[in-house]
């Protein structure tokens, strides 16, 4: 049985080796014949079955006349015959034939019906007469393959022999009759001899046989007739039949012609919405000129999904002629066709494509103009921002606000002007303000910046062996910007393992994170809006009315730099109660950590409640940030930490404590380890404060470790680790 079954699939793999068509490197004539001489003593052996199955697919390449009568024998072997056959279907020579067409005399069942198969592959036209005997064969699997074999050979011999038979075979011999008669029509309207294909498909179709050999033949009839099969052609799609449709549908696409294109455009007007997209695709698959109109018909007017199917073929033509009607429907109420008919506008090209969205801005559709803006924004119209400045003062809340949105995308510098003057007239100034938080963002430009290194680990992170390389990094980037995860520069904490490298920065107090693949470098840059850019934002605050004044200060966040910090610092004391509170806001979200002495300034002295909370979150967030000793950063976080009430800012506070590593930082933070609401935080700050201080504070780690306990896995076994360092490296005499 495992002989058997190794044999059947080896014989799988070859065959589908064939179907690929698969090749030996090529050999000289002698190496080639050398090659045969050696699987043919394979044959003549007694090796076992196994290695006479792969000898005889290795024929199929290096085999000639000489090995054929060898392979012959095996013809009527079960296990190795498919081998056998495989390698005398593949051998250029007639005396292949010759073997095949002895054998078909002295075989019977399935080892006859392979060598009928492999001699209708090696289309043997000498074997049509032996073959013709075997569709007499009593045995049906025997006379099916003798006529499919002689469908595949063709020519009138075969023809004569078999079609009598589509009414005279036997039901289950007819259907391979009818496969055989199919196959020598298409052989025979290939050769130009159209009509005689034509009467021969003709004889199939009247036979009684399956459906789809009934529909194979009515394709091949119909291709065969050329423009005079047309009317059969419309029979088919008129048929309530769905594979007498299908097989229509099939054949428009192969059969040229004006007549089949007025064909298909006479039956969509008579038949079901579901029929006529299918025969819209049918024009769009012929490349027929009349399509377009057809699609822009149907998308009009036809159900939601016909008109998608419309609106695809409009995309695939992608004429500028259709972008009226597909922007009229982008209009629409249907949020999925007008979304699908906005995409393929959008990937529309031409000048006059451009000029029919920009002109939907002046229509009164809520509907149109905003379909409009979003095209506008998509395919970066920049010629329309002087209509969309326009549209932005719309009463319509919705139109205007999509408009600053589009104007936040495109605007550039010189438009900066036109979107002030708009947020002074606005009523709600938040559309007009977040369009030019947008340009500041899209106008950032690199810039030189001072570069401090916050954290840099390298190893298999996250979890796996690691190093702080915090110090190394600061250093290199004392010379250069451009830093570089490799072994070179910081050893290999992680032996064999692909690493990582995580550094968290600041550049000129902007904090940023990078993350490294070994081997990988980047170069660290500031970003800065161009100077004019602030200018222009701050030269209207003394004139702004108090609502654009307030959106101005928060746009200048967004902005950063000297120059706008000190515009915010200025209105933080306005008399106007309104201006001073969104100055303050400002500030305590400022993003650098130049704005900290305003923001201790007014966690300090702040009355207002809310104001404290914020700006002691600002001063949290930036005391990190700072370019300071980190004597100065704990100072000023113990400073902080005194002013907190809630608890919510206490965990502010131990995350940024757990980025100070310093014996003092592990004081403050290890009250709070016994804390229930805050041990998580605590324990956190205290396990990464410790990792960097155990050499030098041994004790004062040990004792904060002790007090640590969580139900993190990997924190718990990080504290365990500290531990014992901190034990190993504390004086003998202080050892517990």
């Amino acid at each position: 049985m495992k002989l058997n079954l190794f044999i059947r699939n080896a014989a799988l793999v070859a065959a589908l080796a064939f179907a690929g068509q698969l090749q030996a490197a090529p050999l000289d004539a002698a190496k080639a014949a050398e090659k045969q001489r050696e699987l043919i003593a394979i044959l003549k052996s007694g090796a076992p079955p196994a290695e006479k199955a792969i000898a005889c697919k290795k024929l199929a390449i290096y085999g000639t006349s000489e090995a054929v009568s060898v392979l012959a024998p095996f013809l009527a072997d079960e296990h190795l015959a498919s081998w056998a056959r495989i390698a005398l279907q593949a051998i250029p020579d007639s005396a292949a034939d010759d073997a095949l067409r002895e054998a078909l005399g002295k075989l019977h069942g399935k080892l006859l019906v392979g060598v009928i198969n492999t001699l209708g592959v090696r289309r043997d036209a000498n074997s049509v007469s032996a073959l013709s005997e075997k569709l007499k064969d009593s045995d049906a699997e025997v006379a099916s393959a003798a006529a499919a074999a002689m469908g595949r050979i063709g020519g009138e011999k075969a023809v004569k022999s078999l079609q009598p038979l589509l009414a005279g075979a036997p039901a289950a011999v007819r259907p391979a009759v009818a496969e055989g008669c199919i196959l020598c029509a298409e052989q025979t309207l290939a050769e130009g001899k159209a009509d005689a294909a034509a009467k021969l498909f003709d004889a199939v179709r009247s036979a009684n046989i399956s459906k789809q050999k009934i529909a194979e033949a009515t394709r091949g009839a119909i291709l065969a007739r050329g423009a005079a099969g047309v009317p059969l052609l419309v029979e088919q799609l008129r048929s309530k039949d769905k594979d007498c449709f299908n097989i229509a549908m099939r054949t428009v696409r192969d059969l040229p012609g004006r007549e089949v294109t007025q064909a298909l455009l006479d039956e969509m007007n008579r038949v079901t919405p579901e029929r006529q997209s299918y025969l819209l695709l049918a024009l769009a698959d012929r490349g027929d000129a009349e399509t377009l109109d057809a699609a822009l018909k149907m998308a009009k007017s036809a159900p939601e999904p016909q008109q998608l199917i419309a609106i695809s073929v409009l995309d695939r033509l992608s004429n500028p002629k259709s972008a009226p009607a597909l922007l009229t429907i982008a209009a629409g109420d249907n949020a999925k066709v007008a979304m699908s008919a906005r995409l393929a506008v959008a990937k529309m090209a031409g000048a006059e494509v451009e000029a029919a969205i920009v002109g939907m801005l002046k229509q009164p559709g809520e509907g149109a103009r905003r379909a409009a803006i979003e095209l506008i924004a998509q395919r970066r119209i920049m010629s329309a921002i002087p209509e969309l400045l326009k549209v932005a003062e719309d009463s319509n809340a919705a139109v205007s606000s999509a408009s600053f949105k589009a104007l936040g995308e495109l605007a550039g510098i010189d438009e900066v002007p036109m979107l002030l003057g708009a947020l002074m007239k606005a009523k709600d100034t938040e559309p007009a303000e977040n369009a030019l938080a947008a340009v500041c963002a899209r106008l950032n430009r690199p810039a030189s910046g001072n570069i401090v290194i916050q954290k840099a680990v390298y190893g298999d992170l996250p979890n796996g062996p690691s190093a702080d390389v915090t110090a190394k990094l600061s250093e290199i980037v004392k010379t250069s910007p451009k830093i570089e995860a490799s072994n070179k520069l910081f050893g290999d904490p992680a032996g064999g393992r692909v690493k990582r490298m995580r550094v968290e920065y600041t550049i000129n107090g902007v904090p940023g994170v990078k993350m490294l693949r070994e081997n990988d470098s980047v170069v660290l840059v500031a970003t800065a809006v161009p100077p004019a850019l602030v200018d222009a934002l701050c030269a209207p605050m003394a004139q702004a009315p108090v609502p654009a004044k307030a959106a101005l200060l928060r746009v200048l966040r967004s902005a950063g730099g000297p120059m706008a910090l000190a515009a915010v610092r200025a209105a933080a004391s306005d008399a106007n109660a309104e201006i001073k509170e969104a100055a303050q806001r400002t500030l305590c979200d400022w993003e650098t950590a130049d704005a900290l002495p305003d923001v201790m300034q007014i966690a300090k002295t702040a009355t207002d409640k809310k104001f404290k909370v914020l700006a002691l979150r600002g001063q949290l967030r930036l005391i990190p940030l700072q370019d300071a000793s980190i004597e100065q950063k704990f100072a000023s976080l113990k400073e902080a930490m005194a002013l907190i009430e809630r608890d919510e800012e206490r965990r502010l506070g131990l995350a940024a404590l757990g980025e100070i590593p310093t014996v003092e930082s592990l004081v403050l933070v290890t009250p709070y380890l016994s804390n229930g609401n805050l041990k998580g935080e605590a324990s956190i700050a205290a396990v990464a404060i410790a990792a960097k201080i155990v050499g030098r504070h041994p004790a004062e780690v040990a004792a904060a470790m002790q007090q640590l306990t969580t139900s993190d896995p990997k924190l718990a076994r990080q504290a365990k680790q500290l531990l014992a360092q901190a034990k190993k490296a504390a004086p003998k005499g202080k050892r517990k």
